[in-house]
């Protein structure tokens, strides 16, 4: 069973069907892309950019994303662990970014300290939905 903790979280200004589709993939990939036998860990935080923005990150201790492929996984069909058995079309991120980008926002990957992946997206905070 996979382990979250989520921190406070701002209310946007997006579309709740899409943003719930974006949180959807970015979660369920954290919890695919984990080693056998490790128990998933996925941390959500938000914190605002000072420009009418939040930024959530999700955090998780998987397999990461191999140097070099951390722009390419938001390509439409892109694969970074194709070879490793991993099922899945190469779509779920290409949409998360197209998401993130209807609402004026940036995604970005990297590492973490945890050894696994840090999704990193900006959307508009509702007028009054600061934390």
């Amino acid at each position: 069973m996979p382990r979250f903790e989520i921190d406070d979280l701002a209310v946007v200004d997006a579309d709740p069907v899409l943003t719930r589709q974006l949180l959807e993939n970015l979660i369920g990939n954290a919890i695919k892309y984990t080693a056998t036998g490790v128990v998933p860990r996925i941390a959500v935080s938000c914190e605002p950019t000072g420009d009418g923005f939040v930024r959530v990150a999700v955090d998780d201790n998987g397999i990461g994303i191999p140097a070099g492929q951390h722009e390419a996984i938001f390509q439409n069909f892109h694969r970074a662990h194709a070879a490793a058995g991993y099922a899945g079309t190469g779509l779920g991120l290409a949409i998360c970014k197209r998401i993130v980008e209807r609402h004026g926002g940036t995604i970005t990957a990297a590492g973490n300290d945890l050894g696994g992946s840090r999704m990193t997206f900006t959307l508009p905070i509702l007028r009054g939905g600061v934390l």
